[in-house]
């Protein structure tokens, strides 16, 4: 009796091994997916980063661009022989003065500064906290089931067995179909 309350017992031990078993499994993809492909993982942190170096890039392009736009404001405001020069390129000139335009040199180039490109911020993709949990719990209940499997597997190995011999003939049958042994 003592020895079927220990066999219960231990059954009753490697069940919620296999249980617990099955739990950190389960728990483990979870995070796991959550920590590769989550919303705070290292997938959309690559993309949140590749998209921090785009605008990083667009904006200093933009500060050179005001930096020579700038220089070029604070020169037309204070600086007379670049007034004059800026005026006579629109065809300006003082009262008596006379322009004479020569053809066939190249004309003087104004610079055309790039206001910048428009940056569209892009969406970050990620797999749902739901579909995470969902990952797990499909974890969980797959490997319960195989762990199940498996112990109802090796239980009916571990059975034990009565072997007839009956002549140059063995047969082996469990244990409780046998009740009697026959005679020979």
């Amino acid at each position: 009796m003592l020895k079927k309350k220990c066999l219960n017992a231990e059954k009753q031990i490697m069940t919620r091994i296999k249980f617990m078993i099955s739990v950190c499994i389960g728990t483990f993809i979870y995070i796991l997916l959550s920590i590769i492909a989550g919303r705070n993982g290292f997938y959309a942190y690559n993309q949140l980063y590749e998209q921090k170096l785009r605008l990083t890039a667009n904006v200093s392009s933009l500060m050179k661009v005001n930096e020579q736009l700038q220089s070029e404001y604070d020169a037309l405001k204070t600086d007379r022989s670049i007034i004059e020069s800026y005026a006579r390129s629109l065809g300006f000139s003082y009262d008596g003065e006379r322009i004479i335009k020569i053809t066939g040199i190249g004309v003087a180039e104004h610079n055309v500064y790039d206001t910048g490109t428009v940056v569209k911020i892009q969406e970050i993709t990620f797999v749902p906290e739901y579909i995470c949990k969902i990952a797990g719990l499909i974890a969980f209940c797959v490997s319960m089931i195989f762990m199940l499997l498996f112990s109802f597997r090796a239980e009916r190995k571990k059975a034990p067995h009565a072997v007839l011999v009956n002549g140059n003939d063995e047969i082996t049958l469990p244990v409780e179909v046998v009740d009697e042994i026959p005679q020979v």
